[in-house]
């Protein structure tokens, strides 16, 4: 059985990301995934056709590639301050893999130059060496290679996405999470926060994370197993975090990042 994921990494920047840095960054999630997943992957530039992307691998054995870095360059230039990109893996659109990057929005103002890290991929149930632990490194991993992180979730299946349904005077849309227009848990959710385990016993675990020795934040983690977005048990227990964290004043709006 497949199952789609979806990484959602809120952070900022005390300048407008540069390309070598985005693309630093890039290097670091790739790496950080071929672990995860115990794959080895090639990644190119997105484009308008896959034979286009397929031309410009942005990766070498050297590091990363000079001509995608001066092209990458040529466009921050013209589309400063407000330049970002993404890449993918080639892989089918049945299994294809992508990291993109770009421009957020806060209305707190809590982050400058905010962007939204995005990374999505796709297991077989079956198959999979994905588990909880190499899933918290990553996130860990995430929030240790960026600054000022509000928000970062892991999810599956659609978890935070509306599912439209007709009916007969129009439509009807059906989310999975309990709050449409709030962060949800999904999977893991990190708030930069301390939450003590007893506020939320729902939780699988609650992790600490820590910059030195300063607690930045809490990664929040619904099931020990692999969560599965259409799984209404799974479903069921990340909504009930949800619920405790909004009573806490911890589940803010999209639009408060």
């Amino acid at each position: 059985m497949k199952l789609d994921f979806r990484i959602e990494h809120e952070f900022g920047s005390s300048e407008s990301i540069k390309p070598v840095e985005l693309a630093t960054l890039f290097q670091g999630v790739t790496k950080q995934l071929d672990e995860l997943l115990g794959t080895k992957r090639s990644w190119y530039e997105q484009g308008y056709s896959r034979k286009q992307a397929l031309q410009y691998k942005i990766f070498t054995e050297e590091g990363i590639s000079e001509d995608v870095l001066d092209r990458w360059e040529m466009e921050y230039k013209k589309d400063y301050p407000n330049w970002t990109t993404g890449i993918w893996d080639g892989g089918s659109d049945e299994d294809s893999a992508g990291v993109d990057c770009y421009p957020s929005y806060s209305s707190t103002h809590r982050r400058k130059n905010p962007l939204n890290l995005v990374v999505s991929f796709s297991i077989d149930l079956s198959q999979t060496r994905l588990n909880v632990e190499k899933m918290i490194n990553f996130l860990s991993f995430l929030l240790h290679s960026t600054n000022n992180c509000t928000y970062s979730c892991v999810e599956s299946g659609g978890y935070s996405f509306s599912e439209i349904i007709p009916k007969e005077n129009g439509y009807d849309e059906v989310y999975k999470k309990l709050f449409p227009d709030r962060i949800s848990c999904g999977w893991m959710l990190f708030i930069p926060a301390i939450i003590l385990p007893d506020l939320i016993p729902d939780a699988a675990r609650i992790v600490p994370v820590l910059n030195g020795n300063k607690q930045i934040g809490t990664i929040v983690v619904s099931t020990e197993e692999i969560f599965d977005g259409n799984n209404k048990e799974h479903q069921g227990k990340a909504n009930d975090i949800e619920i405790k964290l909004l009573d806490l004043g911890l589940l803010p709006l999209m639009t408060e990042l």
